[in-house]
């Protein structure tokens, strides 16, 4: 071998030598809170992974099981350091610092970068031992003032561990819009809140904002402030796919390349992560103008913004041309235009449809100007629908609408409805000149319509409401207008039919009261009226106390009884609320008066309440604070599923030892005698169904009297409700019932006049 190729034989060795070298100089070390079952920061560590991988170095991630950042994991991660050469890691949050730090000898870094290190303690440290930091808290700050601008609420930081314990520091010295942030530690019960803010009449929404880590335990109680109607804002993207709105997120792909770029870079530093405001799109109205991306809308909607957003680049390419495009961009765009003008009016008729009339009727009420809306039906219209005659009613269509248009001319706004209805929004402030026109128009359409050699006559029928100002909303005003119109034939004849509170049907009725309910009681004092159903001895006919229960005053559609609302406020989660007031102001008047020993007093309560741990406490301060015994309450819960819960058993006993009343109402399948053998009831309520059929109905005695001779046993108090007629009444006080309500004992009343009849002495009994 000549002395030539001997060199080059070892040039190339030392190349070689070289390169594996440099290759496994980089081996990087990525250490995480959590496990491998409950990953926190995954899209980051993906990205960082991804990265690495990249560049062309070997990557190893370690999860500190705990907060602490101490377990098994950590002798995972010495594990993984010991078996790399030249080790650069990577710290994401306090935990995995609070590791380095115990282990800094050990790992023997040659380079370390930290991400969203909030304890001063270590970020005092990663300052002194030069190490570069992606720091998070300039991304909390700027978020913070992002939501309180956005949100006119007050904003409450809920924290949970080691973020629990830093969020006092960051709430107490950040002032927001003039207002200050509150700290909450996450799993405190939030449901005071809404008894008070309904009892002061102010309407606002509880918006949290969350600093916790996203752990599985963090997950699910603040899914319970979610369904108690919180609206939460986050910091951490994980948060995003729990139920979060949004806020000023982190950009993952971004904060992976500036931790590697801090990795290579010399010195250290802290340098704000990367980050951009998100919001969920059912938000995106709130953000409108701000370029604010949004999150959380099916695939079909992106897909359709997507190509959205090619058009108008392919557009935004075309205006830079010549002139000519410019001319044949400003002809498509008149084009656009008046194709929209068209999609507002119907196809057959040339009317506005039901969405420019709503519009209309919206500002009104916004206004509160007052108007009167007329829903206009034929009969003749509709047979010939079922009759499957489509053609003669495309042609008369246009002919009624020519008609309406000449009778209506320029005193009202006339609109197209579906199913061959008509409506029209007129603006009379005289009650005599606005039924002067009805009468008009009725008259007008009772006309028959030639069409092709034919007349037809169009049987119209007309229904009126007037707008009252609160509580309306075009589609309750409309339902009230039809359902008017529904009874012309009941009167004999067809005249113009004005809607009266009380002649809507269920079905409506309930549809519009949930409409409203979802938009929120406001001031419940001035809409719902306190009542107390009385409860007599049977023996002597005193009073033995009586059920509280809320009666909805609406201002359209009367009294509303709380069988009609109740079921109605549970589906729009407003029965807490509600409930927690009629308990408040029932203990108040309670208070006010003379005492009344003797006297048990019921309010109903939904289950909902036992789930909460802070309930009994709350319950036990009002009672405290207006100076009712404990002893003369009585809660009837509705709703209770069997076997409970074990935090609504625990409040179970609770209220027992307080020495307050327990009964159940609302179950199925004799719910409430089941519920003897298993919950610490004190009142067994009997429904009206068992004592319909007394005394004909020798079963319903028979069960009457075993109900009875079991309650005595278990020293349960029997209430028969419902009693209305003297047959009842005498058949159980021969079974031995003592207590009753119904009535033929005695309506419900307010309070105050239950207390008169109390202090005079012809009426006591």
């Amino acid at each position: 071998m000549t002395l030539g190729r001997l060199l080059s034989l070892l040039t190339l060795c030392l190349l070689l030598g070289w390169g594996g070298q440099a290759l496994a100089a980089h081996q990087t070390l990525v250490i995480a809170p959590g496990s491998p079952g409950h990953r926190q920061d995954a899209t980051l560590v993906q990205a960082l992974v991804d990265e690495i991988e990249a560049r062309g170095s070997q990557v190893e991630v370690a999860y500190l099981r705990n907060q602490g950042g101490r377990g098994l994991p950590a002798e995972q991660a010495l594990a993984l350091a010991r078996g790399m050469s030249a080790l650069r890691v990577i710290l994401l949050h306090d935990p995995a610092v609070a590791f380095y730090r115990r282990h800094v000898d050990s790992l023997g870094a040659m380079a370390a970068v930290a991400y969203g290190a909030f304890d001063p303690e270590h970020r005092d440290w990663l300052l002194e031992q030069d190490i570069p930091l992606v720091d998070l808290r300039p991304v909390l700050q700027r978020s913070l003032a992002w939501v309180a601008h956005l949100e006119d609420a007050p904003l409450v930081l809920w924290g949970e561990g080691e973020a629990a314990a830093l969020s006092p520091s960051i709430a107490g010295s950040t002032e927001l819009a003039g207002r200050r942030l509150r700290w909450e530690r996450l799993g405190r019960d939030a449901l005071p809140w809404a008894e008070r803010r309904l009892a002061s009449g102010e309407v606002v929404r509880d918006v949290g904002f969350l600093v916790a880590p996203p752990t599985p335990e963090a997950r699910q109680r603040a899914d319970v402030l979610r369904r108690q109607g919180w609206y939460l804002w986050c910091l951490d993207p994980a948060w995003l796919e729990a139920g979060c709105l949004g806020g000023v997120i982190v950009d993952e792909a971004a904060a992976a390349s500036q931790l590697l770029d801090a990795l290579v870079e010399e010195g250290g530093g802290v340098q704000p992560a990367a980050a951009v405001p998100r919001v969920h799109y059912t938000q995106r109205q709130r953000v409108a103008g701000q370029g604010v991306a949004t999150f959380g809308m099916s695939e079909a909607l992106a897909e359709r913004q997507r190509r959205g957003g090619w058009l108008v680049g392919v557009a935004l390419a075309a205006g830079v041309l010549a002139l000519l495009l410019l001319l044949v961009a400003g002809w498509a765009e008149v084009r656009r235009r008046r194709r929209r003008r068209l999609l507002q009016l119907d196809e057959r008729t040339r009317l506005p449809e039901w969405p420019a009339l709503a519009a209309r009727m919206n500002r009104y009420l916004h206004q509160e100007y007052p108007f009167q809306l007329c829903w206009v039906g034929f009969d003749r219209l509709a047979q010939l629908e079922e009759s499957l005659d489509p053609a003669l009613v495309n042609r008369l269509l246009p002919a009624v609408a020519r008609r309406l248009r000449k009778l209506v001319g320029g005193q009202a706004y006339l609109a197209r409805l579906e199913g061959d209805a008509f409506a029209i929004m007129a603006f009379f402030t005289d009650e005599a000149q606005a039924r002067l026109f009805v009468e008009r128009l009725q008259r007008g359409l009772n006309d028959s319509i030639e069409l092709g050699g034919e007349r037809h006559l169009l049987l119209p029928r007309l229904g009126v409401v007037e707008s009252q100002g609160e509580g309306d909303s075009p589609r309750n005003l409309l339902r009230a207008a039809a359902s008017a119109a529904d009874r012309v034939l009941s009167d004999g004849e067809r005249r113009p039919r004005w809607f009266r509170p009380g002649e809507l049907e269920a079905a409506s009725q309930q549809a519009a009261l949930l409409d409203e309910l979802g938009r929120g009681v406001r001031h419940p004092a001035e809409q719902f009226l306190i009542r107390v159903n009385p409860c007599y001895r049977l023996g002597n006919r005193r009073l033995a106390g009586g059920s509280f229960q809320l009666e909805w005053q609406h201002p359209r559609w009367g009294g509303i009884a709380p069988g009609t609302w109740r079921p109605l406020a549970r589906m729009s989660q407003e029965i807490l609320g509600l409930e927690r007031y009629l308990l408040s102001a029932g203990l108040r008047q309670l208070g006010e008066g003379a005492p009344m020993p003797g006297l048990s007093w019921s309010f109903p309560i939904s289950a909902q309440h036992l789930e909460s741990p802070m309930f009994c406490d709350w319950l036990e301060a009002r009672c405290e604070e207006r100076g009712v015994p404990h002893g003369s309450i009585e809660l009837c819960v509705d709703g209770l599923s069997l076997p409970p819960s074990d935090v609504a058993l625990q409040n179970l006993h609770r209220l027992r030892e307080l020495g307050v009343g327990l009964s159940i109402e609302g179950g199925e399948g004799g719910a409430e005698l089941l519920a003897l053998l298993r919950l610490p009831l004190t009142v067994l309520r009997l429904p009206g169904d068992l004592v319909r059929g007394l005394p004909g109905n020798q079963r319903a005695v028979l069960l009457l009297k075993g109900i009875r001779e079991t309650a005595v046993m278990l020293g349960v108090r029997v209430i028969v409700t419902e009693l209305d007629n003297a047959d009842q009444l005498s058949c159980v006080k021969g079974l031995g019932y003592q207590w009753g309500s119904g009535p033929l004992l005695g309506l419900a009343e307010p309070l105050a006049s239950l207390r008169q009849r109390l202090a005079d002495p012809m009426t006591r009994e």
